[in-house]
């Protein structure tokens, strides 16, 4: 649908000279990019083919019904696709706003944020981000749109409201409407220069909608002239989007002011620059229905663009767009191929089971007939009429035939895998892999390896999302250009009513503050990136405060911290009008400023009483800490005297086992030295006894030797007094040694 809503000129005028070189342009570019995008939607249309379910081609099929053959496709496609949208959809991105630039801060970021956000959901964009996400997943590439609409188009004629705008997202249903650069270089292909979309209407829709234009009745020489625009009894209508540059002059003042014109003043710096304009003309290709110029220095046509490739073609680059399922469509035909034979071999099963000669079936027919549906006890075969007398008819044989269903099977495996491998992706975990998997962290491992097979379709995704958010930055300034009140959506899905471009500070509707929010054309230079949205971020936080309220009995929290984390988790739980009203009892001060000041000065009260109990409790752990002390050095001079009692018992204890000892040793000394003087006395009697015996044998030996001489006699005399006297010494060294049985008393006894 063509969009005229936003409207700064006069819409048209007669077509000028000027009008006719913008018309040639026009022509020429839309030619040239028809040409470019020839192949990519000759794909893409082949693409849609196979996700609807027909990979036959006209031919094939054509051939295939005329010779009564199966044509049929076992679909393996759109599992995958629907895997890779449906992940998309169940964890949403949503537009983030950073401060960036100069003049930018975290207040400004955070209010461009909060109207993006509004956009958004007032144009139920995520609806339309996921559309064009399923067909860029399909077809390779998709478009969207950053639009305006007035805020309320049925209000009293005197309102001021009435020429207020707002800035809207829409879908462009059909991806092949859009004719876009195929010369553009950036990833996200911001750097377009121009860009058609078209819609094809018939000649009788076009007199209705554009009954001021100067062609209405289209002569042979019109259609002639511009054949492409005129299809059939149809004409094409297009909005040609165009980026305009002029060169500008800008030039640094010593002051630190950038301006167009010096006008004397002293410049320290000058510089060349580009100033970009966004015109749209509406056309059928031989006049301007309509021309409008819009804010910002990109195309609002928003591309989502799939896996990009550049392939030499004849020394030339040429781009490549592909889609999730462009390089599973051969095996996607082969797997139709072989379902359609297989089906087809199935169907050459043989229809009659039994084989004979005529007339061997006549007796007993109705049994033959029903024999494959009801068992019967016997049957009957009959001899043919003119057989040969004398021989016997064979009976009946049943033909056997069995399908290579097997072997069909293999193959088609085979073509599932090649798919799944084309597509970066894995088969769903069926039951029995749930039940083999011991953990939810196996099945979470399993669907992140899905979702990484396709990652780069995402990764097109965030990108056109982030150019989106820089379409719709740049517009806001101009868009939201008067002071007016808003009701802005907020993180938590609540709303809040701010004023833009107040004369000075409004007081917030909750916090009652002074607040002013100023929408400036040059205060910001925001850049956009991608991040969760709030609904994952909630489910998170849900979570977490699950958990946290589990703990909370034994958290050192204050009661109103308590009974403002029990409201917040209520309110996560989403439970209606009577999950808000319990979280306003538990923690009311959410919603009321009056009760928040009260609750402020209630808190501050016990905050204070705390402070002076505090100090109490300072006071006396200060003086238990002294008693503590006093009572621990008491304690340890006992503990002292104690010691030095058990120290001086066990040395008492040590003397008196010492004086034992050296008693037992005296008494053992005496003993001993009291039986070696009685062996002593016992020795000495028996050396007498000796001695007495050796003088009888010395006389008897002289009275002997008498007669052998005197000299003889002498000198055995002398021997024998000299063994008498070793005999004594002997006999004293033996009394002296100890028994064997007693111990030698100690040498210091």
């Amino acid at each position: 649908m063509i969009d005229t809503a936003y409207t700064d000129i006069p819409s048209r005028k007669d077509n000028s000279e000027k009008d006719e070189e913008l018309l040639t342009e026009i022509r020429d570019r839309y030619d040239e990019y028809d040409a470019q995008w020839q192949d990519s939607r000759k794909e893409r249309d082949k693409d849609m083919r196979y996700i609807c379910g027909n990979p036959w081609n006209d031919t094939d099929r054509e051939a295939r019904d005329k010779a009564g053959r199966p044509c049929v496709n076992e679909d393996q496609l759109n599992q995958y696709v629907s895997t890779c949208v449906n992940s998309l959809r169940m964890n949403k991105r949503g537009i983030k706003v950073d401060p960036a630039g100069y003049g930018s801060s975290e207040n400004s970021a955070l209010l461009r944020q909060d109207l993006i956000r509004t956009i958004e959901y007032d144009s139920n964009a995520p609806s339309i981000y996921a559309a064009a996400f399923q067909a860029m997943v399909e077809g390779s590439y998709a478009f969207f749109r950053i639009s305006c609409k007035y805020v309320h188009n049925n209000v009293r004629l005197n309102d001021p409201s009435m020429f207020d705008m707002h800035i809207t997202v829409k879908p462009i249903a059909n991806p092949n409407s859009v004719l876009f650069d195929p010369y553009c270089k950036e990833p996200d292909w911001s750097d377009a220069k121009a860009c058609f979309h078209l819609e094809r209407m018939s000649r009788k829709e076009f007199r209705k909608q554009w009954p001021r234009a100067q062609t209405v009745t289209f002569a042979p020489d019109y259609i002639q002239h511009s054949a492409s625009w005129f299809p059939d009894e149809d004409i094409v209508v297009a909005e040609y989007w165009r980026i305009e540059k002029e060169q500008k002059n800008k030039y640094l003042l010593d002051t630190g002011e950038v301006v167009d014109s010096p006008q004397g003043r002293r410049v320290m710096d000058k510089r060349a620059i580009e100033q970009k304009t966004v015109k749209q003309y509406v056309t059928n290709g031989v006049e301007i229905l309509d021309r409008k110029n819009f804010p910002g220095t990109i195309l609002p046509i928003i591309p989502m663009i799939g896996l990009e490739r550049w392939v030499d073609d004849k020394g030339k680059g040429q781009r490549k767009l592909f889609s999730l399922v462009r390089l599973a469509r051969d095996p996607q035909l082969a797997l139709a191929y072989l379902t359609s034979q297989e089906m087809e071999e199935a169907g050459l099963t043989p229809k009659t089971p039994f084989l004979g000669y005529k007339g061997q079936f006549d007796s007993s027919r109705t049994m033959w007939e029903s024999i494959t549906k009801i068992p019967h006890a016997f049957l009957e075969s009959d001899i043919p009429d003119n057989w040969p007398a004398g021989q016997v008819p064979p009976l009946p044989q049943r033909v056997p035939f069995t399908p290579n269903f097997q072997e069909y099977e293999l193959a088609k495996d085979s073509c599932r895998r090649a798919i799944q491998a084309a597509m970066g992706t894995m088969p769903l975990p069926t039951a029995m892999a749930r039940d083999n998997q011991k953990s939810g962290v196996a099945l979470a491992r399993m669907q992140e390896e899905q979702s990484v097979g396709s990652y780069h379709f995402v990764d097109g995704y965030d990108r056109a999302l982030r150019l989106a958010g820089r379409v719709i930055d740049e517009w806001i300034p101009t868009i939201y250009d008067r002071q007016r009140s808003i009701y802005i959506r907020q993180p938590d899905d609540s709303y809040n009513l701010i004023h833009v471009n107040t004369a000075g500070p409004y007081p917030d509707e909750k916090t009652l503050k002074p607040v002013q929010y100023p929408v400036q054309e040059v205060d910001h230079s925001i850049s956009i990136s991608t991040g969760p949205s709030y609904q994952s971020q909630r489910e998170e936080a849900n979570d977490f405060l699950n958990a946290l309220v589990a703990q909370m009995p034994n958290l050192p929290l204050a009661p109103p911290q308590a009974a403002q984390l029990l409201s917040i988790a209520i309110k996560m739980k989403n439970l209606g009008p009577r999950g808000d009203e319990m979280a306003k009892i538990v923690y009311p001060s959410q919603d009321d400023p009056t009760q928040t000041m009260q609750q402020m000065q209630q808190l501050q009260a016990q905050s204070q009483q705390q402070a002076v109990a505090m100090q109490q409790m300072q006071a006396e752990l200060q003086k238990l800490t002294f008693e503590r002390q006093a009572k621990l050095i008491d304690n340890q001079f006992e503990l002292q005297i104690e010691k030095m009692k058990l120290e001086t018992q066990i040395a008492v204890a040590e003397i008196n086992t010492k004086s034992q000892e050296l008693k037992e040793r005296s008494t053992f000394v005496a003993d001993t030295w009291d039986r070696l003087q009685s062996h002593a006395h016992e020795a000495g009697l028996t050396a007498a006894k000796h001695a007495h015996e050796k003088e009888m044998l010395a006389s008897e030996l002289m009275a002997d030797a008498e007669g052998a001489g005197a000299q003889r006699a002498h000198d055995a005399l002398q021997a024998g007094a000299q063994r008498a006297h070793e005999a004594e010494i002997a006999a004293a060294d033996r009394a002296a040694m100890p028994e064997p049985n007693q111990a030698a008393p100690e040498a210091n006894g």
